[in-house]
């Protein structure tokens, strides 16, 4: 299931705007990278190598975090919906092996998704986008219901997120 996750965020990543600070406390006009998301809370790491059947499509060691905002709800896990501010981000990124170790490369894309259970409606309350490099510049999903909440859907008992909370 968490592949499903993965695959989903790195199909918004293109493999799965200007940049703009995002509040950790409300929903913004248009999704954008979030400064700092870096310093959230890291929820996972996953590395999707060659053997797996997902590779050509998001292929990468991935990073996900979540905000503030929907840290207590991740926490408390369940059918509940997240409040609306919430975001996920995914740092996905090359990787190589070298000696039996997996060590860290260039950014791939980061993947985001913003709950706004008013303005995202049609797509479960979540808004997604990702940006290929990381580059705010460089969008790549045109059409999320198609490329993102499809993959999302089997997911409504978790509120279309894949994420759960790892003690």
């Amino acid at each position: 299931m968490r592949h499903n996750f993965f695959a989903a965020s790195a199909i918004l990543g293109g493999v799965l705007l200007a940049l703009s600070t995002v509040s950790a406390a409300r929903p913004v006009e248009k999704l954008a990278i979030p400064t700092g998301f870096d310093h959230w809370f890291l929820v996972n790491s996953m590395i999707v190598t060659k053997d797996s059947p997902l590779f050509d499509a998001i292929g990468g060691l991935h990073h996900i975090y979540v905000n503030s905002v929907g840290l207590p709800r991740l926490k408390t896990g369940g059918s509940a919906p997240y409040p609306d501010g919430t975001i996920f981000t995914d740092d996905v990124r090359d990787f190589s092996l070298a000696d039996g170790a997996f060590s860290e490369g260039n950014r791939k894309a980061i993947p985001v998704m913003l709950k706004d259970s008013k303005k995202y409606a049609s797509t479960g309350g979540w808004g997604f986008q990702a940006w290929a490099g990381g580059d705010p510049q460089k969008p790549l999903v045109t059409d999320p219901a198609k490329t993102c909440f499809a993959c999302h859907m089997p997911q409504k008992n978790n509120d279309y997120t894949f994420s759960t909370y790892l003690h």
